[in-house]
Parts: structure tokens; sequence; C-alpha cells
């Protein structure tokens, strides 16, 4: 019986060895056992169901730990995302079936590792500078399979339709309900994480109201819609002022669209919560990113063409993104107004 054992383990211990990574920790060290039998038997869109729970939790444990400091333990929550990136690429690599390289799986995965890497930017920065090296190996990790995620997923459909997961804002019992998306750092100029210009930054800043805000972010993200138009559409610029956006590449320009709208239901959110606005000004809030999304959908819809002229995979993870945000919107906004004025 003992020996039975021993050659069980040994064959359980060279299943994880094949599975993990040899210079990193090993898959068995990742996923609970059970888990890991179910990975290893199942096919490759289940596999990547599971790497997709899997990061979830793990970018969890890693909030927590970060939050309290705690070095070595948010240290091993960045190795394992990196090897969980690593297995999945591998796997994805070995596959050859359209059916499963296209399966609803992938795109939620694909979907899922954007909010990781948005979210790993920001964790970054509330941790010393010293140690922001940690965070790298995961984001190169992460990032080299979201592209190669997306590309297998765009080469096999030749589109740019994406599946939605839950929207950014829902209701739960007659109440009200905005959920947050990833909290959003400082903007700091032109070259920030957000792609505003300092006089745009300085606009949300003095903007004292909801209604005031909302109305400086959307002109933000509609500014952007606007240069990429007017480039595509070879206008000279005619404004008396330079253009603040002329060092903009078009992939900035849809960033600062994505980061601008994230803001919009980050601002709405946070003003409901806190209790900072009276329910009408939620209201007409939701209303205007509401109508402003119906413009820009089919905007965006038409930046397709640039997508397939230019071949950029940067550009077209961008416009997929930027429509992602825009359908969330849409679809929490009417979800939201709903409710407020059932109530009413």
């Amino acid at each position: 019986m003992l020996r039975s054992k021993s050659v069980l383990m040994l064959l359980l211990f060279c299943c994880f060895t094949v599975l993990g990574d040899d210079e990193g920790i090993p898959l068995d060290r990742i996923l609970p056992p059970s888990t890991l039998q179910r990975y290893t038997d199942a096919d490759y869109s289940e596999q990547m169901k599971i790497i997709r729970w899997t990061i979830q939790n793990t970018c969890t444990r890693l909030t927590v730990q970060v939050a309290r400091n705690e070095q070595d333990e948010y240290f091993r929550r960045l190795e394992e995302l990196k090897i969980l990136g690593d297995e999945a690429l591998d796997r994805s690599r070995q596959t050859t079936s359209e059916k499963m390289l296209t399966h609803k799986e992938v795109k939620s995965l694909e979907i899922e590792i954007r909010r990781t890497l948005n979210l790993l930017e920001d964790l970054k920065m509330e941790v010393h500078y010293e140690v922001r090296n940690h965070f790298y190996p995961a984001v190169d990790s992460l990032d080299r399979l979201r592209k190669h995620l997306f590309l297998q997923l765009f080469e096999a459909a030749r589109s740019f339709e994406t599946e939605l997961g839950s929207p950014a804002l829902g209701f739960a019992g007659g109440r009200v309900l905005l959920r947050k998306p990833s909290a959003l750092l400082p903007v700091q100029g032109l070259h920030s994480i957000d792609r505003f210009t300092e006089e745009e930054f300085r606009s949300i800043q003095i903007s004292r109201t909801l209604d005031d805000r909302i109305e400086v972010i959307l002109e933000i993200a509609e500014s952007r819609l606007n240069e990429i138009e007017r480039r595509e559409g070879g206008a000279e610029w005619d404004e008396k002022d330079p253009n603040p956006l002329e060092f903009y590449t078009y992939e900035d320009l849809l960033h600062a669209y994505n980061r601008a709208l994230e803001a919009a239901m980050h601002t709405i959110d946070d003003d409901f919560e806190r209790g900072i606005s009276r329910m009408d000004e939620i209201e007409d809030a939701l209303d205007e990113l509401n109508k402003s999304c119906r413009e820009f959908e089919p905007r965006l819809k038409k930046m397709e063409d640039l997508i397939r002229e230019i071949k950029s995979l940067e550009l077209a993870m961008k416009l997929s993104q930027a429509q992602e945000f825009t359908s969330a919107a849409l679809k929490g906004t009417e979800t939201g107004l709903k409710s407020i004025r059932k109530e009413e």
C-alpha cells in the first residue's frame, strides 16, 4: 500500500512538473489538487476558464497584500501571475482547433487580462519605487498572452465585436449600485497614464459639481474622437491656438478616450456611494453619459476601417476596449435611469 502511494505521488509530481514553470513556482503550488486535476483533464476552453478564475483570485489577494504592505506575500502573488500567463500562452500555442481558439472563454480571458494589467499598473504606483521592478515579469507575461489571444481572435473572426461581462453600472434590490472600475490614478499631463493634457487636468480639478465634472470628462473623450476623424479626413488644424493633441498617436487618443469613460463611470459611482450629489444630479449625470455614448458608439464603429488599413494590433486592442467601455456605460446608464425613474 505504501509503495502504491509512493508511485502515485511520483506520477503526480511528474505531471505537475510538466504543467508548471521550471524556474518559477510550479502550477501545483498555485492550483489546489482537485482544480489541478480538472485542469489536466480539461479541454483548452475549460483550461482558459480555470486560468481566468485563478488570475481573478490571485489579484484579489494581491490587492489586499499590497494595501497591507505584505511584501513577501505580494511578491509571491506577482510570480504566480507570471506563471499563469506563461502557462496559458504555452497552451494557446499548442492548440490548433479554430473552434477552441475563438471560444468565448478565450475572449473572457483576454478581457480579464486587460483588467488585470490596469490593476497592476495602479498597484505598482502604491508600492515603493525600489520594489516596482517585481511587477514587470508579471506584466510582461500577461501582456504577451493578451496580445497572443487577441491576435488569434482577430485572425479567426476578422471582427472587432466583443462580448461584455457584467456592466459597469448595475442595480440590486431596487437600489442604485454602480460598480467601480479599477481605481484611477491622478492625471499628471501628456505622459501620464491617462494621456490627458495639463489644461484638461486643471479643468477636472476646478469642477466642483458632478455635472461640471462629467461635462469636462466627456469633452475629453469627444475631443479624442474628433482628432482621429480630423486626421483621417485630412483636414488642417484651423484654430488660432496650437493643437494640444498634435503629438498624440492614435493609440494615445483611444487610450485617453477609454480613461475618460472610465473616469466618468467612477465619478458618478463615487458621488452616489458617498452621498455627495442629490439623486436628481445623479440622474442628470447618467443621462448625459448615456447620450454621449449613443453618439460615440457609431463613430467608434467607423474606426474599424482605420484599424484594417493601419494593421496595428495595439490600436485594434484599444478600439476593442473603447467599444467595450462604451457599451458597458450604455447598458449601465440605461439600467440606472430606469431604476431611478421607477422609484420616482
